[in-house]
């Protein structure tokens, strides 16, 4: 007895929420999406934009060259999604299991506060349509595909 087939594609997005200036309401906004076949290059992808959003928030203290040491002193505790993405990007311990709940088709997401804005990182499994099934709805009788045809390709 084998498990349900994995997903034919995982779509992963990253979202950014937060609050319209002068109005005070909030709105999501897209900052990338990409389609992939492999549950590896998804997470992978999804690592690689935290990067991404975490240094054009805040450029790692560690590795910029223009960084005092001065400025590398602790702060006052405050949400610091750069931090938190960078984290996350790095922890090597969840990244089989990951692959695992992708690969299972369920649906894998993140999300981290900052002080004026929240980000989502998410990957959605999804099904090819080629597996859809392709038996017309029942009562369908005047439909070309229900007769064998295809409107465009019996002419």
């Amino acid at each position: 007895m084998s498990g349900p087939p994995s997903p034919a594609t995982y779509r992963c997005a990253v979202l950014a929420e937060g609050v319209v200036y002068g109005t005070g309401a909030t709105a999501p906004y897209i900052l990338g999406a990409f389609q992939t076949l492999s549950p590896v290059l998804a997470l992978r992808w999804l690592r690689a934009q935290a990067l991404r959003i975490a240094d054009r928030l805040d450029p790692d203290p560690h590795r910029a060259a223009w960084v005092r040491p001065f400025m590398r002193m602790p702060t006052v505790p405050a949400p610091d999604a750069p931090a938190l993405l960078r984290a996350w990007a790095a922890a090597s311990a969840g990244r089989s299991p990951a692959r695992e709940y992708l690969k299972a088709g369920r649906p894998l997401s993140a999300t981290f506060p900052d002080t004026d804005c929240t980000y989502t990182l998410s990957i959605h499994p999804a099904r090819s349509l080629t597996e859809q099934p392709t038996s017309p709805r029942p009562g369908c009788g005047t439909c070309p595909a229900a007769k064998g045809g295809h409107p465009i390709g019996n002419r």
